[in-house]
């Protein structure tokens, strides 16, 4: 691999690491980016352990899960307070 391939594949990882610091978070999209980039520049003489690539893909549903599980809450609170307020009941 040429040095100017490492160096555009840093500044992506680099690029993708300052918007993500920015957000707060890693949403899935920047996720699968920086997989499917660790993948394409992988040393071919020493691959990503297949554990590895596993414990990176238990860890990409686990974060989908947590993901899904804190937007219905968050709908569950606006729908609480909405029927709060429309009984006139402090929360």
């Amino acid at each position: 691999m040429s040095i100017s391939a490492l160096s555009s594949a840093a500044g992506t990882s680099n690029s993708l690491a300052t918007s993500t610091a920015r957000k707060g978070g890693l949403d899935t999209d920047a996720f699968l980016r920086l997989m499917v980039e660790q993948l394409q520049n992988q040393n071919p003489l020493d691959p990503t352990d297949s554990n590895q690539l596993l414990s990176q893909m238990v860890s990409y549903a686990s974060y989908n899960e947590q993901s899904a599980t804190r937007e219905s809450m968050a709908e569950l609170t606006k729908l609480v307070k909405n029927i709060a307020t429309s009984l006139d009941i402090q929360v």
